[in-house]
């Protein structure tokens, strides 16, 4: 057997892996994946007030991601507006531009599919609306939207990102299906639920994390990683936002974007000013100022017979890793997004809740003057960190199976 060498031509048998970053939102899973080495070639979201905000992260290669703005659902009856065959023309666009640029003639794909988290939530239990359950509903077939697409382009791995709720037994559930079809296409898949903070990230965050890898070329061997195994600690909420200004309720910092703190009434800063940080509420019986806690909270525990939304009215601790930043972090009512330092009361800040989440300093969410969307693009995100833990998974395991794959060409 002798081993000969195999011209390279026209750029065909070098390598590069590009990305597309579905629901992207803010950018979270995008720019994790730029840190991780992966090319994002464009994210699609149907919010367009997301583009600013989500087109700051910059490729290697000076390069931007695109931006775009279309309906993911399949045109149909049911989904007049669904405009699944614009998005499949743009993507096509893009990697037909990438392969002229580059000389790659065929680049590795992956696809990041982070559909939104509402319906696989497990807080929500109370009635709602009608109008509100068919969005619900709508939002929970998102992922398996995105298998006309993967079927299509058959990218060579994807990641998957989404809360705990949406694993769990159910035959006929969002997760089950989703597999059963990435199968049939040829995939392998796992999924786990995983906590951020065991990959650095500062907050204890439980969410899914799915990969899939295309069978034929990757093998039939996958597990998603439950930690980093190079993580000696994560990072403290001190340690991530004690560096910034301090402010009041209600004031902002002029020279840092997003750090703008909600205002409170004098009610609730009594009762943030008495809240001790990682304790209940339970200290709002007994306060200087008397019994400070809520009616509706004494009510529902006499129903109950404990203790219920323990965490609202509190603050997190300074020597350990923060709550789950949601959409609704910029407030005291809404869960222990109370600011550590008990000098500082008030609910933490947007710049302070996408430090948490990972996001770079300089990273700035518009617009710049609307804290609730501001939270909302910050809660929904992809912690950045994570999705680099990921993203260089995925391509440690492209390169490996690449470098096999030309190692058995040259061999005669």
């Amino acid at each position: 057997m002798r081993r000969t060498k195999r011209k390279k031509t026209n750029g065909a048998s070098s390598t590069a892996t590009v990305a597309v970053d579905f629901f992207c939102g803010a950018g979270g899973m995008t720019s994790g994946l730029i840190k991780a080495g992966l090319h994002v070639l464009a994210g699609v979201d149907n919010e367009p007030l997301c583009e600013k905000t989500y087109r700051q992260s910059k490729n290697r290669d000076g390069s931007r991601p695109g931006f775009i703005c279309k309906d993911i659902f399949p045109r149909t009856k049911a989904h007049p507006r669904g405009q699944q065959e614009d998005i499949r023309l743009a993507i096509s666009r893009l990697l037909s531009g990438f392969r002229k640029r580059s000389g790659i003639r065929r680049p590795r794909l992956v696809f990041a599919i982070c559909a939104p988290c509402q319906p696989f939530t497990k807080i929500t239990k109370i009635k709602i609306s009608e109008g509100r359950q068919f969005k619900r509903d709508n939002d929970s077939n998102l992922l398996l939207t995105t298998v006309g697409l993967i079927r299509h382009f058959k990218p060579d791995a994807i990641i998957c990102e989404n809360v705990e709720g949406l694993v769990n037994d159910d035959p006929n559930g969002v997760i089950s299906s989703f597999k059963r079809r990435l199968t049939r296409a040829g995939y392998v898949f796992d999924a786990k639920i995983v906590n951020a903070s065991n990959f650095g990230v500062p907050q204890n965050r439980r969410r899914t994390i799915g990969l899939a890898f295309l069978k034929k070329r990757y093998g039939s061997d996958l597990e998603v990683a439950e930690k980093d195994p190079n993580l000696r600690a994560p990072r403290t909420v001190a340690d991530t936002i004690g560096y910034l200004p301090p402010l009041a309720a209600g004031e902002a910092d002029p020279s840092i974007p997003n750090h703008r703190a909600r205002a409170l009434s004098a009610l609730n800063l009594k009762r943030i000013a008495c809240a001790v940080p990682g304790e209940s509420n339970l200290a709002l019986r007994d306060t200087p100022y008397g019994d400070l806690s809520l009616r509706c909270h004494q009510e529902l525990e006499r129903r109950a017979g404990a203790q219920s939304f323990a965490d609202t009215y509190t603050r997190m601790r300074g020597d350990g890793v923060a709550p789950t930043i949601t959409t609704k972090c910029m407030s005291i009512t809404n869960g222990r997004f109370g600011h550590y330092d008990r000098r500082q009361n008030r609910a933490i800040t947007p710049r302070e809740a996408a430090l948490l989440q990972t996001f770079p300093k300089r990273y700035v969410f518009y617009p710049e003057d609307s804290i609730d969307f501001a939270s909302t693009l910050i809660g929904n995100a992809v912690p950045p960190r994570l999705a680099r833990f990921f993203g260089r998974f995925v391509i440690r395991r492209i390169a490996t199976e690449t470098s096999r794959s030309e190692r058995r060409l040259t061999v005669r």
